[in-house]
This record gives structure tokens, sequence and C-alpha cells, in this order.
């Protein structure tokens, strides 16, 4: 697996925001799915928001009308009112609130599911770039910022939105010239926000990216814990992780100090706007300007309160909405990347298994081919070995019968149809693959060996067990066929697992196998037993052998030497023996112990 080294920094230009408005856009379109419960916290926003502008206004006409008169029962009818209406006011925000946490908790998990379904549709070529532990973080971490952003800031932005512009209305009605003078107050804190922002996404989207590079460090130590062990690495790797937190802690340290300049900047120039408002209400109402009475002033500095209010917080909540939009950019990246596409017009035919690869070119990097020039052909029945040096190109080869990768140059023809030419998963689904480190799920044995086919009957598992040698070890387990494996299987052995693997492949009933180096990890003595049920396996099938040990395929019908991605010999076991070359160099370092 590929990942960015330990210790990489990014570019302004790689943490620049580039993608913004894409990014809302979209947010936008998972949120406009729940449109109905969108529209009912709008209308319980309204409602509590003219609420609000009702009830301060009523506490003004108390003010300037009922305080200093004898008109009790009407002051009396007056505060039941307004008891009342904060009732239902504060009924409609728990409703609010109710349908907010309903809609981000729907919300988010959409946004898992499509990230989780896009990576099912991935090129192995995505995976190849992409650190799993950076993929894991963005499946939860990420996603859980964006869900306590609906939650929490989404809302107020919403709800204060609302607010700021029923409070505006209010105050324009009361006294425009003090309503400018608020305006202007608001400004200058706005683009002083807007300016402290541009610091601030660049140490988030940093943060971010080490939280990734953290994930991937900590899922790449708890994989190779047994290796790190073997060879005494901990201090290195403990090294490593430090150097990588260290760098995390400095750039959310960062981000948290810009962020949080806000709110004294703002608590400031909030208090000072207030005490200018105050000293030219209490100047108007001495003069008499534009009728303004202590009682509208009253209102007007609650209407300002409830104005400044939730831009202050807006304001303040610049931490929680930056976080949450690069997590959106970097789980929408993953979800718009370009998934596995076959062409327009695909076949998927019954196969037989002639498969021929012509003047096959192919590198991760197009401009880096690893791979030149191979051609070979197999015919149904026929058994390919493919050996050579490490790194030779032995697997990269083989990839490429299963569409995992898209090819440079050259065909692949598999019955005299263009790999290209064919839906891909009805291609893997002809194609059954043992590997040499076979790979089990968590869940019963039962279950891994049905992989191989969805709908086998319990009948069929049991003969595929038996026929891949298999059948007696399972049943000396406790529970059998119902053994529950664990993510790691350390209560099976290698060998157990490899014929677990092969059971799966005998029970897929594919007319074409391959075998990567699937005994080169197994002890002699279980190797003939597995060599066995790979020689049943393979009968009828074209069978692609990658091998390591050369005895398990001198009875191959072809064997394909590659060397540095070339095909540099090719023949029958004994052929290739006769000719003294890199096929003879290999056998007799493996039997005599010389030098290659």
């Amino acid at each position: 697996m590929k990942r960015p080294p330990r210790g990489q920094h990014y570019t302004e230009e790689q943490l620049k925001v580039q993608h913004l408005k894409p990014t809302l856009r979209q947010l936008s379109g998972y949120l406009l799915q729940k449109r109905w419960p969108l529209a009912a916290v709008f209308g319980f926003t309204v409602v509590t928001t003219v609420v609000s502008i009702i009830g301060t206004r009523l506490n003004g006409l108390i003010i300037d009308r009922y305080i200093r008169t004898d008109r009790l029962k009407l002051l009396a009818m007056v505060c039941l009112l307004m008891v009342g209406m904060y009732v239902v006011a504060s009924g409609f925000n728990w409703l609010q609130s109710h349908f907010m946490v309903n809609i981000a908790q729907e919300t988010s998990t959409r946004i898992r599911q499509d990230v989780f379904t896009r990576m099912q549709r991935l090129p192995l070529s995505y995976f190849d770039q992409h650190p799993s532990g950076d993929l894991m973080s963005r499946l939860t971490n990420d996603v859980d910022n964006i869900n306590t952003a609906l939650m929490e800031t989404f809302i107020q932005l919403f709800t204060g939105v609302i607010s700021v512009v029923g409070m505006l209305i209010a105050m324009l009605v009361l006294s425009p010239a003090l309503t400018l003078v608020v305006l202007l107050a608001s400004t200058g804190t706005y683009f002083l926000s807007r300016q402290i922002a541009k610091f601030t996404q660049t140490a988030f989207r940093q943060q971010q990216a080490e939280l990734g590079q953290l994930n991937s460090e900590i899922e790449e130590t708890l994989s190779g814990k047994k290796t790190i062990q073997l060879f005494e690495q901990a201090d290195q790797v403990l090294t490593d992780f430090r150097a990588t937190n260290q760098r995390y802690v400095h750039h959310a340290y960062q981000a948290q100090v810009f962020s949080g300049a806000l709110g004294p900047l703002n608590n400031m120039l909030n208090n000072l706007a207030y005490a200018l408002i105050t000293v030219l209400g209490a100047l108007a109402i001495l003069h008499g300007y534009q009728g303004i009475t202590v009682g509208i002033m009253f209102a007007f500095l609650i209407y300002m309160r409830d104005f400044t209010g939730p831009i202050r917080n807006m304001l303040d909540l610049i931490n929680t909405l930056q976080v949450s939009i690069v997590s959106a950019e970097r789980v929408f990246a993953v979800i718009n990347a370009p998934a596995e596409q076959d062409a327009p017009h695909v076949v998927m035919p019954t196969l037989t298994g002639t498969i021929a690869l012509q003047h096959v070119t192919f590198g991760y990097q197009p401009e880096h081919p690893i791979l030149h020039d191979i051609s070979l052909t197999a015919k149904p029945g026929e058994m390919v070995a493919i050996v050579g040096p490490t790194g030779a190109g032995k697997t990269t080869t083989i990839n490429l019968l299963t569409k995992l990768y898209p090819l440079t140059a050259g065909t692949i023809l598999i019955d005299g149809h263009p790999i290209d030419q064919l839906d891909r998963y009805a291609l893997r689904r002809q194609i059954a693959i043992v590997q040499q480190e076979p790979f089990l799920f968590s869940g019963t044995i039962q279950a891994n060996i049905r992989l191989g086919r969805l709908d086998a009957s319990e009948a069929d598992i049991v003969a595929a067990a038996k026929a891949a040698n298999a059948h007696d070890f399972i049943m000396q387990l406790p529970a059998g066929y119902q053994t529950q494996l664990s993510d790691r299987q350390q209560s099976l052995s290698q060998g157990q697992r490899q014929l677990i693997s092969i059971a799966r492949a005998f029970l897929a009933q594919t007319p074409i196998l391959i075998l990567d180096e699937a005994t080169s990890a197994i002890d002699t003595k279980t190797e003939m037993v597995i060599q066995q049920a790979m020689d049943q396996l393979m009968q009828q099938k074209t069978s692609f052998v990658i091998a390591h040990r050369l005895s398990t395929i001198q009875k191959a019908d072809q064997i394909i030497v590659i060397d540095q991605g070339r095909i540099v010999e090719r023949g029958t076991h004994a052929h290739l023996l006769a000719q003294k070359g890199l096929y003879w160099r290999l056998y007799r370092s493996q039997f005599q112990g010389k030098d290659v």
C-alpha cells in the first residue's frame, strides 16, 4: 500500500479552499432531500421570531402606557398575553430542535452510506494513492464533523439569519437612523471576521489532513504490530507518531487561536455599539427626536441585542463551520471520485476461458510502464505458470485479467472479446482467485466459503470444503462450519486459512482460476495437502499460477518467465531447463542451493 511519507507537508495551493461553492451546493443537495422537515423548521423559526418581536414591543408599550397609570387590568391582560406567547414560542423552539436533530442524523447517515458505497466502486488505483487510515478518517471523523455542524451550527445559522432579518425590520420600524448606526457597526464586525476566517481555513485543512495521517499511522501500527515487535521498531514508530501528533497539535492550535480571537473582538465591538446607541437614544429622547420614547428605546435595545446576538453567535461558530466545510470537502472528494467505468455497450457472454494478451504494456503511472509488450495465450483446461524474480511484474500481469487496472497499451481478449468491452463485475464473477495471503471476513467459516457463490446450499459448501481437503479440520473445531472467525483469524493456521480460500474457489465453479503464490508461505507437509486440492481445482479450467516454489508448476502446459516487466522465456518445464536460462538458474537455486 502506498501512503504519503511521514512528515509530509502540504503546499498552500493544496490547502487553498478551491471547492467552497460546489461543496456547499452538494451539501445543500443532501439537505433538500429533507425539504419538508426543513420547511417545518423554517416555519417554527418564523413563528418564534415574530413572537419575540411582538413580545418586545409589548414590553415597550407597558413602559410607555401602563407603568404610571391605574389601568392594572389591561396591564395584567398584556402580561398574560406575553406569557402565553412565550410558552408557545418555547414549544416551537423544542419542535425546531427535534426536527433539526432528525434532519442532521438522517443526512449524515446518508452521506456516510454514500461514501461507503462509492468506496466499493472505486478502482484499486484509488486505494493505492490514499492511505486506508485517511479514508477511515473521512468515513468517521469527517462525517461526524458534518453531523455536529448540522445539529449545532446549521440550526443556529438558519435561525440566526431569520432572527436577524426579523429584528432588522423591527428596528427600521422604530428608528431608521439608529438602525443605520447598528448596521455600520455590524458591517465592521463582519469584515473583520472575514479576514480572520482566511487565516483559519488553511489551518483547519492542515489539521484535518494531519488527522488523516495520524489515523493512517495508527491503523498501520495496529496491523503490523507483530512485525514491529519482531524487528524492534517500537521506538522508531513512537518517534514517527510523536512527530505527526505534534504537527496535528500545532495546526489545531493555530486554527483555535485564530478562530478564538473572534469572540473577544465581537464582544468589544458589540459593547461599543450598545454604548453608542444608548447615548444617541438618550439624546433623542431628551430632544424628542422622531418621537422616540423610553419604551421605544427599551424595545430598540432588545431588538439590537437580538440582532447582534445571532450575528455574534454565527461568527463564533466559524470554528465549527470551518472544520465542517473542510470535512465536507474531504468527504465529497471520495463521493465524487470517478468510479470504475465500463464501456457504454458492454457484453458478458458465458466464458469458456480462452485468454490472449496481445502486446500489453502497463504502468500504474502511464508515463512509467512496468510491463512491456506482454503477449501470451491460454486455452481452456490449460495451466499457465508465471515465474520470475521478486518485482518482475508477475502479480501485475494477473491483476490486468480482472480489470483492476486499465491497460496502457495493447489488448486482452477473453473468448475473443476485448476485455474493455466486458462488464467488469460479471467478468470477476467468472474468475476465482486464491491469494498468497487469503483474506477471511469476520463471521462463520460457512459464510466465508459461501462468498464463492452466495446462493450455494449447505450441502454445496460441505462438498466444496471436502474437495479442498478442508472438511476434516473444520469438523474438528468446536462449532464446525459455524465457528466464528475474528478479524485476524488467529485461531486458524496459515494453511487452514488457505484451504478455506480454496474451498471458496471450488464453490465458485468458474471457468478461469488464478493462484497467486498460494503455497509460498506454507510448510512442506501442508503444501502437499493444498497442492492436491489445487490440482483437483484446476481440472478443466484455464488456470494461471504465479509460482514461487517451482516444484508446484512442473506439470504446467506452459511456463512464462518474466524479468523486469518483459517475457524473457516461455515453454514447458523440460524445455526451459534445457535452455539453461533464467528459469534454469531459478530452479537450481531452489533445489541445489546455488546462487542465481
